[in-house]
């Protein structure tokens, strides 16, 4: 936005004193070589940051513990007793799967897997403008400064993913004339991208609605939506499965995210505080964000104006949700349509303009309390930051124990205290744990140890229980009480809790989640726990007389 403004006043108004300032030559005196050569700078530039910045977060490892698992023989289980998903990224964790059957590693296969991708989203991104520019310099500049796409392009999460699958839809969607989706075979390719994204993280599906609408709109036949139906059957496949094996069609840690016993303003509140810290740490991410999709709602081409409106639905439900308590991680995918966006916009930039680009830019990457070209030994890396509401620099937190470039010959990496806590268990041959930290210390502790999670990521009726009341709660994270009994129960394989109706409750959950997957009861209990049958036992819980605290 800022670019375009002074693009408008440099052409219009020419600010006095300016073009005497800025004495550049004219656009065909910057030749194509000199460009190439400049974007193969930022392309190296980039793979430095990455490579300095790569780390591997703690939630990465509770997916781990769910592919060592796997990859053991104890199927796609977090705590091998128990059938639950707990990870959200299907496509992510099959992919990670592949690799780590072969490495039997968690931290390089992590970091190198999604720098790989990172370095391919790259190429594809610099990819969408029909001819390289001096605009086109200018946006992916933008990647480098954004805190959240460089510190989400490792982590071990499944952004670099997403990142990439959003480049390719991009690429095919804005690149392809307008005939090309009256063809079946295209509609079909762009309708697998984005189921593929969707099967990486569900809620990305909102990028891809509008675009695909617009499909449909310019091709109303059925055989487009048998193409798009086609896209979408790997998503489909992977839902029937979910149903069959875990008993519910969402990933466990939705149930535990989005129950919260909050009022819907008060998410909606948190999701603005959202934004807010966004553009407090990372200034650059969301002013992109804002401005690619704003010039391709006024002034862009239709197709443009659809991509636009996926990332305003996307923006949208965070905020209806509450957002999220690690700072930027649900931006970045945004952040690079947005610089898709705003480079078709900036594809004709003269010289002085991209010069006043770039310090605009540099201007708002260094505004950012730790920036992405020089934080990396920044003391805050060492001590954790968090702001008043409970959003984290994840980053900040586990870089000097996961960072890549503190990696040494040193066993284990990570070299964290939550790690050695896992290693402690798995030594101690201990079985039960109540255990808030599931990710270094769930996949270090080995599959011998069952894990109790009381914010309820991995357990599948905490999951379903009213958070405890708390004024300084943190998004995402819901702390339940472990009910009286329920230790006892799953040690003993009996109903031992103290509250009778809980009880019943769970014996229904415990058929889904370790009965035979095809028994006629199992699946009895699966159609009434899904259409809220069983409801009025959890409620009658929630709602129970609780005696007043011991003086």
């Amino acid at each position: 936005m800022f670019c375009i403004l002074l693009q408008r006043l440099w052409k219009r108004q020419k600010i006095r004193g300016w073009d005497k300032i800025f004495v550049m030559p004219k656009e065909n005196s910057i030749s194509l070589r000199n460009i190439n050569t400049l974007l193969i700078l930022i392309f190296a530039v980039y793979i430095v940051i990455l490579l300095r910045s790569a780390y591997v977060n703690e939630d990465a490892y509770i997916t781990m513990r769910t592919v060592d698992n796997f990859v053991n023989g104890y199927g796609l289980r977090w705590n091998v007793a128990e059938r639950v998903q707990t990870f959200t990224h299907p496509l992510w964790l099959i992919l990670v799967t592949g690799i780590y059957f072969f490495t039997r590693e968690a931290f390089y296969t992590l970091i190198f897997l999604s720098f790989a991708i990172s370095l391919v989203t790259f190429y594809f991104t610099a990819a969408q403008f029909k001819r390289q520019t001096l605009g086109t310099l200018v946006v992916l500049t933008i990647l480098i400064f954004s805190k959240a796409f460089i510190d989400f392009s490792s982590s071990g999460l499944e952004n670099p993913l997403t990142h990439l699958l959003l480049a390719l839809f991009l690429f095919l969607f804005l690149q392809g004339a307008d005939e090309i989706f009256l063809q079946g075979g295209s509609v079909f390719l762009l309708s697998l991208i984005a189921g593929l994204a969707t099967l990486n993280r569900m809620d990305t599906v909102l990028f891809f609605v509008p675009a695909l609408l617009w499909v449909f709109i310019q091709n109303r036949k059925a055989g487009t939506v048998r193409n798009i139906l086609l896209g979408f059957l790997p998503f489909i496949i992977w839902e029937i499965f979910a149903v069959i094996y875990y008993g519910f069609p969402f990933p466990n840690t939705a149930y535990a995210k989005l129950y919260t016993g909050l009022g819907r303003g008060e998410l909606i509140e948190t999701g603005f505080i959202y934004l807010l810290n966004s553009i407090t740490w990372d200034p650059i991410t969301l002013l992109t964000v804002f401005a690619g999709t704003g010039l391709a709602l006024y002034n862009g081409a239709s197709k443009d104006k659809m991509i636009a409106f996926g990332v305003v639905l996307y923006i949208l439900y965070l905020i209806w949700i509450g957002g999220d308590y690690m700072s930027g991680r649900f931006f970045s995918g945004a952040l690079l349509i947005g610089v898709i966006l705003l480079g078709r916009q900036l594809a004709d930039l003269e010289p002085a303009e991209s010069l006043v680009a770039f310090m605009l830019i540099a201007a708002m990457g260094f505004a950012s309390p730790t920036p992405t070209l020089t934080s990396v030994d920044d003391s805050t890396f060492s001590t954790g930051r968090t702001d008043p509401h409970g959003i984290y620099d994840l980053r900040s937190y586990y870089f000097q124990t996961s960072g890549l470039i503190f990696a040494r010959n040193n066993y284990p990496k990570p070299n964290h205290e939550w790690v050695a806590r896992g290693l402690m268990f798995r030594e101690s041959k201990k079985n039960y744990l109540i255990e808030a930290t599931i990710g270094y210390t769930g996949y270090f502790a080995g599959p011998q140890l069952f894990i109790v999670d009381p914010l309820a990521l991995s357990d599948p009726l905490l999951a379903r229980l009213r958070p405890v009341p708390n004024e300084h709660w943190i998004p995402g994270h819901f702390v339940r009480d472990v009910p009286n009994g329920y230790l006892e129960t799953i040690r003993s394989g009996q109903n031992m809790f103290e509250y009778q109706d809980l009880g019943e409750y769970y014996m229904h959950l415990w058929l889904i989640i370790e009965g035979p997957l095809f028994s006629t009861a199992r699946w009895e209990a699966i159609w009434k726990m899904n259409t809220g049958q069983y409801d009025y036992l959890l409620e009658s819980y929630d709602n129970r007389p609780v005696a007043p605290a011991a003086p």
